[in-house]
Protein backbone atom coordinates (compact mmCIF):
# COMPACT_ATOMS: atom_id res chain seq x y z
CA UNK A 1 0.00 0.00 0.00
CA UNK A 2 1.43 3.23 -1.15
CA UNK A 3 2.78 5.58 2.60
CA UNK A 4 0.03 8.09 2.21
CA UNK A 5 -2.67 5.96 1.15
CA UNK A 6 -1.76 3.94 4.56
CA UNK A 7 -1.06 7.15 6.60
CA UNK A 8 -5.25 8.23 5.05
CA UNK A 9 -6.91 5.04 6.13
CA UNK A 10 -5.26 5.07 9.40
CA UNK A 11 -6.57 9.05 10.44
CA UNK A 12 -9.60 7.51 8.59
CA UNK A 13 -10.01 4.54 11.57
CA UNK A 14 -8.70 5.93 14.23
CA UNK A 15 -11.68 8.90 13.74
CA UNK A 16 -14.35 6.44 13.43
CA UNK A 17 -13.73 3.97 16.45
CA UNK A 18 -13.22 7.44 18.46
CA UNK A 19 -16.85 8.66 17.74
CA UNK A 20 -18.04 5.44 18.12
CA UNK A 21 -16.38 5.02 21.40
CA UNK A 22 -18.15 7.97 22.81
CA UNK A 23 -15.01 8.76 25.17
CA UNK A 24 -15.67 11.92 27.29
CA UNK A 25 -12.04 13.43 28.09
CA UNK A 26 -13.21 14.04 32.20
CA UNK A 27 -14.98 10.67 32.79
CA UNK A 28 -13.20 8.55 30.36
CA UNK A 29 -13.75 5.59 33.43
CA UNK A 30 -17.60 5.55 32.21
CA UNK A 31 -17.01 4.80 28.62
CA UNK A 32 -19.63 2.56 27.69
CA UNK A 33 -19.85 0.30 24.54
CA UNK A 34 -23.14 1.01 22.41
CA UNK A 35 -25.19 -1.81 21.81
CA UNK A 36 -23.99 -2.77 17.55
CA UNK A 37 -27.21 -3.41 15.70
CA UNK A 38 -26.04 -5.00 12.82
CA UNK A 39 -23.44 -7.59 11.55
CA UNK A 40 -22.39 -6.07 8.95
CA UNK A 41 -21.66 -3.07 11.17
CA UNK A 42 -17.92 -4.77 11.64
CA UNK A 43 -17.29 -6.44 8.77
CA UNK A 44 -14.48 -4.91 7.23
CA UNK A 45 -12.51 -6.46 10.73
CA UNK A 46 -12.06 -9.82 11.91
CA UNK A 47 -11.24 -10.17 15.63
CA UNK A 48 -8.74 -11.77 17.66
CA UNK A 49 -9.46 -11.50 21.58
CA UNK A 50 -6.68 -12.40 23.98
CA UNK A 51 -6.79 -13.12 27.48
CA UNK A 52 -4.05 -13.50 30.40
CA UNK A 53 -3.30 -13.84 34.19
CA UNK A 54 -7.01 -15.05 34.67
CA UNK A 55 -5.25 -16.47 37.65
CA UNK A 56 -7.81 -14.56 40.29
CA UNK A 57 -10.98 -15.09 38.13
CA UNK A 58 -10.05 -18.95 38.60
CA UNK A 59 -9.57 -18.58 42.19
CA UNK A 60 -12.00 -16.14 43.51
CA UNK A 61 -13.94 -14.43 40.60
CA UNK A 62 -15.16 -17.10 38.16
CA UNK A 63 -18.50 -14.52 37.35
CA UNK A 64 -15.66 -12.32 36.23
CA UNK A 65 -14.31 -14.93 33.97
CA UNK A 66 -17.88 -16.32 32.98
CA UNK A 67 -18.75 -12.44 31.64
CA UNK A 68 -15.97 -12.56 29.30
CA UNK A 69 -16.86 -15.79 27.77
CA UNK A 70 -20.30 -14.98 27.50
CA UNK A 71 -19.00 -11.75 25.90
CA UNK A 72 -16.76 -13.54 23.20
CA UNK A 73 -20.05 -15.98 22.61
CA UNK A 74 -22.38 -13.60 22.12
CA UNK A 75 -20.30 -11.34 20.17
CA UNK A 76 -18.86 -13.87 17.81
CA UNK A 77 -21.01 -12.35 14.89
CA UNK A 78 -21.16 -9.15 15.48
CA UNK A 79 -18.06 -8.32 16.15
CA UNK A 80 -16.34 -11.28 13.90
CA UNK A 81 -14.41 -13.07 16.54
CA UNK A 82 -12.50 -15.55 15.05
CA UNK A 83 -9.76 -16.69 17.66
CA UNK A 84 -9.19 -16.42 21.27
CA UNK A 85 -5.51 -16.67 22.81
CA UNK A 86 -4.70 -16.81 26.31
CA UNK A 87 -0.92 -16.18 27.87
CA UNK A 88 -0.64 -18.51 30.66
CA UNK A 89 -1.30 -18.22 34.53
CA UNK A 90 -4.90 -19.72 33.66
CA UNK A 91 -5.33 -20.58 37.03
CA UNK A 92 -3.62 -19.11 40.35
CA UNK A 93 -2.82 -22.50 42.56
CA UNK A 94 -1.79 -25.43 40.39
CA UNK A 95 -2.29 -27.48 43.29
CA UNK A 96 -6.28 -26.65 43.60
CA UNK A 97 -8.79 -29.09 41.55
CA UNK A 98 -11.41 -26.22 42.02
CA UNK A 99 -9.58 -23.48 40.01
CA UNK A 100 -8.91 -25.55 37.29
CA UNK A 101 -12.50 -27.08 37.14
CA UNK A 102 -13.40 -23.60 37.24
CA UNK A 103 -11.00 -22.69 34.32
CA UNK A 104 -11.70 -25.87 32.50
CA UNK A 105 -15.28 -25.30 32.38
CA UNK A 106 -15.05 -21.63 30.80
CA UNK A 107 -12.59 -23.10 28.07
CA UNK A 108 -15.53 -25.81 27.09
CA UNK A 109 -17.96 -22.97 26.21
CA UNK A 110 -16.18 -22.18 23.69
CA UNK A 111 -14.98 -25.67 21.95
CA UNK A 112 -19.11 -26.06 22.35
CA UNK A 113 -19.61 -22.89 20.00
CA UNK A 114 -16.36 -24.11 18.17
CA UNK A 115 -14.62 -20.94 18.69
CA UNK A 116 -10.91 -21.86 18.18
CA UNK A 117 -8.61 -21.21 21.14
CA UNK A 118 -5.24 -21.61 22.38
CA UNK A 119 -3.78 -21.73 25.89
CA UNK A 120 -0.05 -21.60 27.24
CA UNK A 121 0.91 -22.47 31.06
CA UNK A 122 2.20 -19.83 33.27
CA UNK A 123 4.12 -20.50 36.26
CA UNK A 124 0.98 -20.24 38.71
CA UNK A 125 -0.01 -23.41 36.41
CA UNK A 126 2.49 -25.37 37.40
CA UNK A 127 2.55 -27.58 40.52
CA UNK A 128 5.07 -25.89 42.73
CA UNK A 129 6.55 -24.04 39.76
CA UNK A 130 8.01 -26.69 38.32
CA UNK A 131 5.62 -30.03 37.42
CA UNK A 132 3.28 -29.23 33.99
CA UNK A 133 1.34 -32.03 35.15
CA UNK A 134 -2.24 -30.43 36.56
CA UNK A 135 -1.87 -28.02 33.05
CA UNK A 136 -0.99 -31.23 30.84
CA UNK A 137 -4.36 -33.17 32.87
CA UNK A 138 -6.79 -30.26 31.90
CA UNK A 139 -5.25 -28.58 28.47
CA UNK A 140 -2.89 -30.95 27.61
CA UNK A 141 -3.07 -32.70 24.04
CA UNK A 142 -5.77 -34.56 24.28
CA UNK A 143 -7.84 -31.98 24.69
CA UNK A 144 -6.98 -30.25 21.41
CA UNK A 145 -5.66 -32.92 18.70
CA UNK A 146 -9.11 -32.80 16.89
CA UNK A 147 -9.54 -29.54 16.17
CA UNK A 148 -8.89 -28.64 12.96
CA UNK A 149 -6.44 -25.50 13.86
CA UNK A 150 -4.82 -26.96 16.21
CA UNK A 151 -1.31 -28.55 14.26
CA UNK A 152 1.22 -30.48 16.53
CA UNK A 153 2.35 -30.18 20.60
CA UNK A 154 5.35 -30.16 22.15
CA UNK A 155 5.09 -32.31 25.61
CA UNK A 156 1.81 -32.35 25.63
CA UNK A 157 0.86 -29.20 24.77
CA UNK A 158 3.81 -27.43 26.87
CA UNK A 159 4.14 -25.97 24.02
CA UNK A 160 1.72 -25.99 20.74
CA UNK A 161 0.48 -24.13 17.52
CA UNK A 162 -2.09 -23.17 15.88
CA UNK A 163 -2.64 -22.27 11.89
CA UNK A 164 -5.69 -19.91 11.03
CA UNK A 165 -7.00 -17.88 8.27
CA UNK A 166 -8.21 -14.99 9.58
CA UNK A 167 -8.92 -12.31 6.79
CA UNK A 168 -7.64 -13.91 4.20
CA UNK A 169 -4.29 -13.95 5.50
CA UNK A 170 -2.52 -17.14 7.15
CA UNK A 171 -1.45 -17.19 10.12
CA UNK A 172 0.48 -19.26 12.26
CA UNK A 173 -0.09 -19.07 16.48
CA UNK A 174 2.66 -19.94 18.16
CA UNK A 175 2.76 -20.92 21.91
CA UNK A 176 5.32 -22.19 25.03
CA UNK A 177 4.76 -22.27 28.02
CA UNK A 178 6.83 -21.87 31.09
CA UNK A 179 10.71 -22.22 31.84
CA UNK A 180 12.11 -21.84 27.79
CA UNK A 181 15.32 -23.66 27.15
CA UNK A 182 17.74 -24.74 24.17
CA UNK A 183 15.27 -27.31 23.09
CA UNK A 184 12.10 -25.50 23.36
CA UNK A 185 14.05 -23.09 20.79
CA UNK A 186 15.32 -25.48 18.33
CA UNK A 187 11.17 -26.92 18.69
CA UNK A 188 9.82 -23.28 17.78
CA UNK A 189 12.53 -22.52 15.31
CA UNK A 190 11.46 -25.78 13.18
CA UNK A 191 8.03 -25.09 13.28
CA UNK A 192 8.19 -21.37 12.46
CA UNK A 193 10.79 -22.48 9.67
CA UNK A 194 8.21 -24.51 8.06
CA UNK A 195 5.55 -21.86 8.06
CA UNK A 196 7.69 -19.03 6.47
CA UNK A 197 4.36 -18.55 4.40
CA UNK A 198 2.30 -17.53 7.50
CA UNK A 199 2.65 -14.83 10.02
CA UNK A 200 3.57 -15.46 12.93
CA UNK A 201 2.29 -14.43 16.14
CA UNK A 202 4.21 -15.78 19.18
CA UNK A 203 2.95 -16.48 22.39
CA UNK A 204 4.46 -16.55 25.62
CA UNK A 205 4.00 -15.68 29.19
CA UNK A 206 7.05 -13.64 30.20
CA UNK A 207 8.67 -12.18 27.91
CA UNK A 208 8.13 -8.08 27.92
CA UNK A 209 8.79 -6.74 31.40
CA UNK A 210 6.90 -3.65 32.39
CA UNK A 211 10.11 -1.55 32.22
CA UNK A 212 9.19 -1.94 28.05
CA UNK A 213 12.52 -4.31 28.25
CA UNK A 214 12.68 -7.82 27.38
CA UNK A 215 13.13 -10.26 30.60
CA UNK A 216 16.58 -12.12 30.36
CA UNK A 217 14.46 -14.93 28.82
CA UNK A 218 12.69 -12.67 26.26
CA UNK A 219 16.32 -11.33 25.12
CA UNK A 220 17.28 -14.95 24.06
CA UNK A 221 13.78 -15.73 22.54
CA UNK A 222 14.53 -12.90 20.60
CA UNK A 223 18.01 -12.90 19.64
CA UNK A 224 17.45 -16.83 18.98
CA UNK A 225 13.41 -17.03 17.74
CA UNK A 226 12.04 -13.49 16.73
CA UNK A 227 15.84 -12.34 14.82
CA UNK A 228 15.92 -15.52 12.98
CA UNK A 229 12.58 -15.75 11.61
CA UNK A 230 11.40 -13.39 9.13
CA UNK A 231 7.70 -14.28 9.44
CA UNK A 232 7.40 -13.46 13.19
CA UNK A 233 5.52 -10.23 13.23
CA UNK A 234 3.51 -10.03 17.08
CA UNK A 235 4.77 -10.97 20.31
CA UNK A 236 2.80 -11.87 23.39
CA UNK A 237 3.03 -12.29 27.11
CA UNK A 238 1.62 -11.42 30.21
CA UNK A 239 2.87 -12.39 33.72
CA UNK A 240 3.57 -8.02 35.11
CA UNK A 241 0.51 -6.06 36.11
CA UNK A 242 1.08 -3.71 33.47
CA UNK A 243 0.27 -2.79 29.84
CA UNK A 244 3.19 -2.11 27.68
CA UNK A 245 4.85 -2.81 23.93
CA UNK A 246 7.62 -1.87 22.37
CA UNK A 247 8.03 -1.61 18.25
CA UNK A 248 11.45 -3.34 17.10
CA UNK A 249 12.52 -3.07 13.63
CA UNK A 250 14.79 -5.47 12.04
CA UNK A 251 17.30 -5.35 8.98
CA UNK A 252 16.82 -9.61 7.67
CA UNK A 253 19.04 -8.99 4.49
CA UNK A 254 21.46 -6.69 6.48
CA UNK A 255 21.67 -4.14 4.01
CA UNK A 256 21.16 -1.17 5.89
CA UNK A 257 17.26 -0.66 5.91
CA UNK A 258 14.67 -2.62 8.47
CA UNK A 259 12.75 -4.93 6.29
CA UNK A 260 9.71 -5.71 8.91
CA UNK A 261 8.51 -4.57 12.44
CA UNK A 262 8.05 -6.72 15.26
CA UNK A 263 5.40 -5.57 17.94
CA UNK A 264 6.32 -6.74 20.90
CA UNK A 265 3.45 -6.74 23.88
CA UNK A 266 2.57 -7.24 27.59
CA UNK A 267 -1.23 -6.81 28.73
CA UNK A 268 -1.65 -8.10 32.17
CA UNK A 269 -4.55 -6.44 34.36
CA UNK A 270 -4.44 -8.91 37.47
CA UNK A 271 -3.31 -5.82 39.71
CA UNK A 272 -6.77 -3.73 38.73
CA UNK A 273 -9.51 -4.31 41.67
CA UNK A 274 -11.16 -8.06 41.51
CA UNK A 275 -8.18 -9.78 39.53
CA UNK A 276 -8.41 -7.68 36.56
CA UNK A 277 -11.62 -6.35 36.42
CA UNK A 278 -12.60 -8.31 33.15
CA UNK A 279 -10.34 -6.04 31.14
CA UNK A 280 -9.13 -8.20 27.88
CA UNK A 281 -7.53 -7.02 24.44
CA UNK A 282 -9.35 -7.24 20.80
CA UNK A 283 -6.98 -6.86 17.77
CA UNK A 284 -9.02 -6.29 14.83
CA UNK A 285 -7.38 -6.70 12.09
CA UNK A 286 -8.14 -4.94 8.43
CA UNK A 287 -6.88 -7.22 5.51
CA UNK A 288 -7.40 -4.47 3.17
CA UNK A 289 -4.91 -2.20 4.73
CA UNK A 290 -3.04 -5.21 6.47
CA UNK A 291 -3.33 -3.33 10.08
CA UNK A 292 -4.03 -4.44 13.37
CA UNK A 293 -6.29 -2.44 16.08
CA UNK A 294 -5.67 -3.37 19.54
CA UNK A 295 -7.32 -1.77 22.06
CA UNK A 296 -8.48 -2.41 25.70
CA UNK A 297 -12.34 -3.81 27.01
CA UNK A 298 -14.18 -4.88 30.08
CA UNK A 299 -17.42 -6.87 29.69
CA UNK A 300 -17.89 -7.07 33.16
CA UNK A 301 -18.01 -3.17 33.68
CA UNK A 302 -18.88 -2.51 30.06
CA UNK A 303 -15.88 -0.26 29.08
CA UNK A 304 -13.04 0.57 27.15
CA UNK A 305 -9.23 1.72 28.63
CA UNK A 306 -7.69 0.76 32.05
CA UNK A 307 -5.32 3.12 31.88
CA UNK A 308 -6.71 6.72 30.85
CA UNK A 309 -6.44 7.71 27.22
CA UNK A 310 -5.63 11.10 27.98
CA UNK A 311 -3.30 10.49 30.78
CA UNK A 312 -1.70 7.46 29.04
CA UNK A 313 -2.24 8.21 24.98
CA UNK A 314 -1.15 4.26 23.05
CA UNK A 315 -0.94 2.01 26.44
CA UNK A 316 -4.39 0.00 25.97
CA UNK A 317 -4.79 0.97 22.09
CA UNK A 318 -2.91 1.10 19.33
CA UNK A 319 -1.97 0.18 15.92
CA UNK A 320 0.36 -2.76 14.13
CA UNK A 321 1.16 -2.20 10.72
CA UNK A 322 1.86 -5.66 9.18
CA UNK A 323 2.34 -3.91 5.66
CA UNK A 324 6.13 -2.91 6.52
Amino acid sequence: MNYSLRVTVNVVMILLLSFSLNVSEYQWEAVEVSAVSTEASHSNFETIVWLSDTQYYAERYPHIFQHQINWIIQNRKVWNIRYVIHTGDIVNNASKKIQWLRASHMFKQLEKQQIPYGVLAGNHDLVKGKSYEKFAFYFGERRFIHQPYYQASYQNNRGHYDVMEIGNQPFIFLYMGWDIAEKEIEWMNHVLAEHQDKVAVLAFHKYLHKSKRRTFEGKRIFNEVVKKNENVRVVLSGHYDDSEHIVTEIDDDKDGSPDRSVYEILADYQGAPEGGQGFLRLLHYYPESDLIYVRTYSPYLDQYYYYSPFKYPGKDEFWIDLSK
